[in-house]
Parts: C-alpha cells; structure tokens; sequence
C-alpha cells in the first residue's frame, strides 16, 4: 500500500471520528433555538426551565466517570458505537416527548452518550492517528464542535417560522446514524489490541496507515509500554496530593473550573431567551444573533488553529480570558442602565459577540492543551479526569441554577458575577501558567518540581 493511500485513509479515520464533535457541538447549539418554542408545547416552571438546561450536561458529566473504565474493557471502537446508539434513543425520546418528565429523561439520555463521544472519540484518534497527523486529528474534533454549533444555529433559522422545536432535535439524528453506520467500517485502537495481548490484529491495523517499517517499530514501542505498565514499581499511579504536584494539579483544577464558571455553555443554550428578555421581542432576529454568534465561534477557532503553537500559550490565554471580563462586565452595565428596547438587544447581541470571539480565541481553544502540559506524567490521566469531572459538573450546575439566579438577581447582576469569575481566569492564567513554547512536557514537569 502507497504512502497516499496510507494518508487518504488516515485523513478518513479524522474525518469520520471527528464527527464526534460535530454532534457534541450540535446537541449543545440546537437548545438556544428550540427553548424559545419547547415552552410553549410542555409548561415548565422557572426552577423546571432552569433544571432542563442543565440536563444534557449532567448526563454528560457523569458519563465521564465511566467512560475511561468503558473504553479499556470494551474497546474504543465498541464504546463509540454503543455511545452513538444511546444518544440516538435519547433524540428519539426528546422529539417524541409530550410531558417534562419524559423531555428531561431524553436529553439527560442525549446527554450521556454524547458525553461519552467527546472522551472515548478525541482518546481513539491519538491512539489511531500517525504521530504526524495526531495534534492536527484532535485539534480537528475541537474545530468540528464549534461547527456543529453553528450547524445547529443554521437550522434553528430554517425552523424558527415554523417553531418546530422537535425538528431541530430531530435533525441531530442524522450525523449520530452516521456515527453509528461507519463504526462497521472503522478498525479499533492498535494500542487496545495490544493491551488485550492481539498484537497480530494490532500490526494489521497499524499496516493500513503506515509503511511495513513504521508499523513493525510502533507496535515494538507500544509493546514495550505495555510491559513497562505490567511493573508495579512504574504502573503504580501517583496521588494528585502529594507536594511536588500539589500547585499544577491546583492550576490546572482551576483552569478547569473557571472555564465553566464563566457561564459559556449557559449563554450558548440561553442567548435567544436573554436577547428577547432585553427587548429583541422577534424570534427570528433573536436565533439569528445567536448563529452570528456561532460562526464567530467557528471561524475564529478556525483562524486561531494556525496559531496556537507560534504564541505563547499565557499569552493568548491572557489575551483571551481579560477580553471575555471585559465582555461579560460591559453586557451587565448594558442590561442595567439601558430600559428594554431594539437598541439595547442589540448593544447586548454586541457584547455576547465580544465575550464569544475572546473566548473562542483563549480558553476555548487552549483549556484542554494547556491542562494536558501542566500536569507532571504521573498523575496526567487521574489528573485530567478529575479536572474534566469538575469542568463538567460546574458546567451543568451553573446551567441548572442560571435562569432561577437571573430571575432573583437579574441578568445585569449575573453578568457582573460571570465577568468577576473571568477576573480571576485572567489572574490565573496570567500568574499560574508558566511559558511552555519550545519547551518538552519533561522541562514543564521539572520547572514545577524546583
């Protein structure tokens, strides 16, 4: 097999996995459209409101919890499939949904199945994926996710006339059969074959995407680690507490917790209801803000893709996570001084604008690289699913408490609150990230233990 044929085949393997991203990014986007028309279907108090935003990022956070144990007993490729055909029950529920039980059980099922895509998908293409195309191949997921928010705020445009808030649901169906169909042609992990002791299945696969050589040398290498894991003295994993590790462990907690204490997914989900409450009284214009604001997503985290390894990682964070306070603090003296016209729905639309394109440029292009760097080698897989737990459980709680706290101390005062957690994001990443560029992990981790 030719080095092309070998690359085609690789950049398949990105783009079919990749679709994990896709529908993340959409079952995230397609609320901020179908909330403003769900309410008039099923009667939904505030706390009931506020709980549902939330539901899909609980399902979410709690499959986090299993889906590493899930992907080493059953295999990557196993999981993404059984993952894909829960979250396709779980569209099902919702579109067929006519009480707020059976609406809230559906998108906590969505929920749990895409929340275990966005682990087992990113961990399949590092494992799959040539050393030379792999930081492109996650990179891509990432990239996908904000275009699968986009895609979700396109067709929340084409079904706002109609309302049809079961369509726009529905229509997140079509890239997780996708998902579901290409698993039959996908070849699992060569690094789980080897695990399993299958280093003839392994070779076969690694053949596919390399050349004879490189794939005899890969599976040498990662039998070698497998045998280096079967030695207490090395596989025996560090505790996150112990004081040479207790600051980036700390750090990186941090990072991952004020990501989502920032209310992101929060106003992504809401946008369209908060612009109306404001004054921008149409449906249209409200859902159409809001896709302006998913394609400055996308088309900045397309931009920025290209440099991220050429500045300073503290930098763009800073850059990034001040922008986004700046953002957020001028959207609550908007939302207080300004009585509820046009004018004020779009000065608001403005600043969402603002808080979206510095987001997209710091935190969310860089949270998870950066978190990746800090934390030292023995603790980096306890580490990041600690981090990602909380990441995912603040995400979910802020969601379910956002509409009642507005509610109670208005929108101005949780802008306020949001801009001050993206005050002490800025002081973090400004005094707690060391400079990584040209550095090996290795100097990081050493930088850390002096």
């Amino acid at each position: 097999m030719d080095e092309k044929r070998q690359r085609m085949i690789s950049m398949a393997v990105m783009a079919f996995a990749a679709l994990g991203g896709v529908l993340y990014g959409y079952d995230l986007g397609v609320f901020a459209g179908a909330f403003l028309f769900v309410q008039q279907s099923i009667v939904m108090s505030v706390q009931q409101m506020s709980f549902f935003v939330g539901a899909m990022l609980f399902g979410g956070a709690f499959s986090i919890l299993i889906s590493g144990p899930l992907a080493d007993l059953l295999g990557r490729k196993r999981l993404i499939m059984i993952s894909s055909l829960i979250f396709l029950v779980g569209v099902w529920i919702v579109v067929a949904a006519d009480t707020y039980v059976s609406l809230l059980l559906g998108r906590m099922i969505q929920g749990f199945g895409v929340g275990i895509i966005t682990i087992v998908v990113p961990l399949f293409l590092s494992e799959a994926v040539p050393a030379e195309l792999r930081g492109r191949g996650v990179s891509v997921f990432q990239l996908l996710l904000t275009a699968g928010i986009l895609l979700a705020g396109l067709i929340d445009d084409l079904f706002v006339s109609s309302g049809d808030w079961r369509s726009m649901f529905a229509m997140s169906a079509i890239p997780g059969i996708i998902m579901f169909v290409g698993c039959f042609f996908l070849k699992e992990s060569p690094r789980w074959l080897v695990i399993k002791g299958r280093d003839k299945a392994a070779l076969a696969v690694l053949q596919k995407t390399r050349t004879p050589e490189n794939a005899l040398k890969e599976l040498a290498e990662i039998q070698k680690l497998r045998m280096l894991g079967q030695r207490k003295d090395i596989g025996m994993k560090e505790s996150v507490w112990k004081k040479r590790f207790i600051l980036p462990f700390l750090i990186v907690l941090g990072v991952a917790a004020l990501n989502q204490l920032i209310a992101v997914n929060s106003i992504l989900q809401l946008g369209p209801m908060i612009l109306k409450g404001v004054g921008l009284h149409s449906n249209a214009i409200a859902v159409f803000g809001f896709t302006t604001i998913f394609a400055v997503n996308f088309i900045v985290t397309l931009l920025m893709v290209g440099f991220v390894d050429k500045i300073e990682r503290r930098v763009l964070y800073g850059i990034g996570t001040g922008g986004l306070a700046l953002a957020l603090i001028f959207c609550g003296c908007v939302v207080h001084s300004l009585l509820p016209d046009a004018d004020k729905g779009y000065l608001l639309l403005a600043g969402l604008i603002g808080f979206m394109l510095f987001y997209a440029m710091g935190p969310g292009l860089l949270v998870w690289v950066v978190i990746a760097e800090l934390l030292p080698l023995r603790i980096r897989s306890s580490g990041m699913a600690i981090a990602l737990f909380a990441n995912s459980l603040i995400s979910a709680a802020w969601s379910s408490i956002f509409l009642d706290v507005a509610d109670k101390l208005g929108y101005d005062r949780v802008f306020w609150i949001c801009g001050a957690f993206g005050v002490l994001y800025f002081l973090l990443v400004s005094l707690g990230i060391p400079k990584v560029k040209g550095r090996s992990l290795e100097s990081i981790e050493e930088g850390f233990a002096r």
